[in-house]
């Protein structure tokens, strides 16, 4: 399995194919806003909502652009094992253009999916950082990603340009060969926002649990599309102490739902806190969420310890 970055983006974009669709008019009122607002990030999601469409060819490369003096950013590093229920640490080693190193352990999911982040301060070295990764004494497929200077500002001039292509004064086609001239020549860069997760997960339970009662779990899993149905859903429940207490494994239904239930046993402590770990894979992408809830029981009760 290959790492995915989620990175700052730096694009390429070819010129407009002859047979492209015409613009859609929301990317239009994108790219007007650009130009009577000046905020060039409305310009770069004109630009990534054209890809999408192919009318251009967006092309990224894992460049993350150095944060202001006095700011941090982070390069967000995640991965998957392969390998379901090995919950053993990944081993990551990052080694940054000038060879110093710096090691992390990295948690992995029961679905075997991992994901750490890479602080970057003003001065950090630019160039390539290299990043090794082992699991069970197995290497990983290696990394790379490269740190530079903050985007280049599009010129001021290029607003004019926009204007009349908005005004109809030149064609599309003449538009983005000129945009892809300025990308071309390290005129024009612009950063698109990382990927969001392919799925989505939603979990709903009690947050408040009487011993002795039942804890009943929903798991809602989606994405782009709508539901996900026969995604793989592992639940784990554990203290805060890390003490394992229940594990489930299912599939979502049609609906992309995923329900399971357990019984509290009677001899939890009052007030007990539980964390269940949820995640949730369709075999391509995955995702996961923490829920908690707390264990209560009645003064009256048996072996309940009240506070007084």
């Amino acid at each position: 399995m290959s790492f995915a970055l989620a990175v700052v983006l730096v694009a390429a974009i070819s010129v407009l194919p002859a047979h492209a669709e015409h613009v859609p008019e929301f990317i239009k009122n994108r790219i007007e806003s650009w130009v009577q607002n000046q905020a060039d990030e409305h310009f770069a999601e004109a630009l990534v909502e054209l890809d999408e469409r192919g009318i251009i060819d967006a092309k990224a490369s894992d460049v993350h652009a150095l944060p202001a003096y006095g700011q941090t950013s982070f390069v967000k590093i995640t991965g998957n094992t392969g390998q379901y229920k090995q919950s053993s640490p990944v081993s990551l080693t990052v080694t940054d253009p000038s060879g110093r190193e710096s090691r992390y352990t990295v948690p992995v999911l029961q679905s075997g999916t991992y994901s750490t982040v890479v602080p970057l301060t003003h001065d950090s070295p630019r160039g390539t950082y290299h990043v090794v990764a082992y699991h069970d004494g197995k290497r990983l497929p290696d990394a790379t990603f490269s740190v530079e200077y903050s985007d280049v500002q599009i010129p001021r001039w290029v607003l004019d340009t926009a204007g009349w292509w908005l005004d109809g004064q030149i064609t599309d086609a003449d538009f983005f060969a000129g945009i892809q001239f300025l990308i071309d020549a390290d005129i024009i860069t612009f950063s698109s926002a990382p990927e969001e997760p392919q799925l989505y997960l939603a979990v709903d339970g009690h947050n408040v649990v009487r011993r002795g009662t039942t804890q009943d779990l929903s798991v809602y899993v989606s994405d782009r599309h709508g539901p996900v149905e026969g995604a793989t859903v592992f639940v784990r429940v554990e203290d805060y102490g890390e003490d394992v207490f229940e594990e489930f494994e299912g599939l979502t239904d049609s609906d992309g739902n995923y329900r399971v239930s357990w019984e509290i046993g009677g001899d939890v402590p009052n007030l007990k806190k539980f964390l269940v770990y949820v995640d949730a894979t369709d075999g391509l992408s995955s995702s996961s969420k923490v829920f908690a809830f707390e264990v209560y029981c009645l003064c009256r009760e048996a072996d309940c310890k009240c506070r007084t």
